[in-house]
C-alpha cells in the first residue's frame, strides 16, 4: 500500500466504477477514475481497511484527526467491517468536491460476504449479499487525512417512501448566507408543512426576521420590504444544474402562483438531487450543465411560483423513486450553536459557514458507523 507515488491496485481487487462484484468496470467509467485526484489515497484507505497497514494510514493523518480516530478503534473498525459486509468487491459511484482548503473525496465501495456452503443454515443470511459502504475523507494541502468517515449505505432498491432514516453521502451546506429562520422544517408534521408530500416530505422553507419580524413594522406589505428580498441563494453542495427556470414574474405578496417559481435543481451525484426555488425573475446565474460548488451564489431570493412571500424554498429528493430525503446540514450554528450535522426545524435560526475545517466537531451519525472522525 502506498500513500503516494505511484498507483497501485487495491489488494482486495475492488474493481473502479464496477456496478457489481462480477462486472468489468465499463472503459468510459475507468478512464475517468484513472484522472481522479485522489486515485492512490482512496485505494490505500480501502486498502488498509481491507487489511493493509493501518498503521501507515493513522501515520499521514493529521493530529486532530488521530485525538478522535486512534488506531486501536481504526484496527476494531477494520475488522468489524468485514466480519460484517464481508472484503470490498467494486465501487458503484465515486466523487471530489471542495470545501476552502480540504479536498474531499466520497466513494460507495461494494462489500460482499463470500458464500460458505459449510456453515449452518442458521448463520447463513447476508452470505454473498452486497452492501455499499460510504468511504469519505478529506485531505489538506500537504495531503493528510482530517476527516475520515466509514459506514453502511443503501442501495436505492432497498429505499422507500418515507425515507425516514436515510443519511445522504453529500455533505449539504445551509443555502444562505448570514442568519435564517426556519418558517417550515423537520421530520415531523408539527414542524414541517410539507410533511405529508410524498416529494418533499423534508423540504425547508427559509426567511429572514429581525425582532421576530421578515418585515419592518409598519411597512408595506410588498415583495422588496422583506428582509430576505434579494438575498443570495447558494449552492447547498457540489454538482451539476439539471434544470433552471427563469423569467416567471413575481407573485403579488397574499397571492400565491403555480409550481416553483424561478429556480434550479442540481445533481450532486450519488441518487441525490437538490432543488432552490421562488428566485427574482432574471436573477438565476447558471445555466443547465454548469458545475456548482458548494457555498456558490446561483440566484437572489424572490416570490415566484407557489409562493406567498419570498423565501427560499430548498428540498432533497432521489429522482427515479420521486420522494423526499432527509437533510442535515453540516458544519452549521443553529440558535447560536455549533452543531456538525444538523436538520433545523420551525423557529430556529440558523448560520453557515462552508470553511468550517477547524471548528469544533461532533460524532457524525448514521448506520452501521465503523470510522467517524
Amino acid at each position: 500500500m502506498s500513500f503516494s507515488g505511484e498507483y497501485h491496485p487495491a489488494t482486495a481487487a475492488c474493481k473502479r466504477a464496477a456496478a457489481n462484484a462480477n462486472a468489468e468496470p465499463p472503459a468510459q467509467a475507468q478512464e475517468l477514475r484513472t484522472g481522479s485526484e485522489l486515485i492512490i489515497e482512496a485505494d490505500a484507505v480501502i486498502d488498509a481497511l481491507a487489511g493493509g497497514s493501518l498503521g501507515e494510514l493513522y501515520s499521514h493523518m493529521t493530529p486532530g484527526l488521530r485525538e478522535r480516530v486512534r488506531l486501536p478503534d481504526l484496527e476494531f473498525a477494520a475488522a468489524h467491517l468485514i466480519e460484517k459486509f464481508g472484503p470490498p468487491r467494486g465501487i458503484m459511484e465515486e466523487k471530489i468536491h471542495k470545501e476552502g482548503e480540504l479536498l474531499w473525496y466520497s466513494g460507495l465501495v461494494v462489500h460482499a460476504l463470500p458464500p460458505d456452503p459449510t456453515a449452518p443454515e442458521d448463520s447463513k443470511e447476508g452470505r454473498g449479499m452486497l452492501t455499499p459502504v460510504l468511504l469519505q475523507f478529506a485531505l489538506t494541502p500537504d495531503r493528510r487525512f482530517e476527516r475520515l468517515l466509514v459506514r453502511e449505505h443503501w442501495f436505492w432498491s432497498a429505499v422507500t417512501a418515507p425515507a425516514d432514516y436515510y443519511v445522504p453521502v453529500n455533505r449539504f451546506f445551509f443555502p444562505g448566507q448570514g442568519d435564517w429562520t426556519v418558517s417550515h422544517g423537520g421530520r415531523s408534521r408539527a414542524t414541517n408543512k410539507h410533511h405529508g408530500s410524498r416529494g418533499q416530505r423534508f423540504a425547508f422553507d427559509l426567511v429572514i426576521k429581525h425582532d421576530g419580524r421578515s418585515r419592518p413594522r409598519g411597512s408595506a406589505k410588498r415583495n422588496e420590504a422583506y428582509y430576505c428580498h434579494g438575498e443570495p441563494v447558494v449552492a447547498p453542495a457540489s454538482g451539476v444544474v439539471v434544470l433552471q427556470k427563469d423569467g416567471i414574474a413575481e407573485n403579488v405578496t397574499g397571492t400565491r402562483g403555480a409550481g416553483g417559481g424561478n429556480g434550479i435543481r442540481i445533481d450532486h451525484g450519488f441518487g441525490e438531487w437538490s432543488s432552490l426555488w421562488h428566485m427574482i425573475p432574471g436573477s438565476v446565474r447558471v445555466e443547465v450543465g454548469d458545475h456548482v460548488e458548494a457555498g456558490q451564489v446561483v440566484g437572489l431570493v424572490g416570490n415566484s411560483g407557489r409562493s406567498t412571500g419570498p423565501h427560499i424554498h430548498f428540498d432533497v429528493y432521489h429522482p427515479e423513486g420521486k420522494f423526499g430525503l432527509p437533510v442535515e446540514f453540516v458544519d452549521t450554528y443553529v440558535d447560536e450553536r455549533w452543531r456538525d450535522r444538523v436538520m433545523p426545524v420551525r423557529g430556529e435560526v440558523v448560520r453557515s459557514f462552508p470553511d468550517a475545517s477547524a471548528k469544533k466537531r461532533r460524532t457524525a451519525r448514521g448506520p452501521a458507523v465503523f470510522v467517524a472522525g
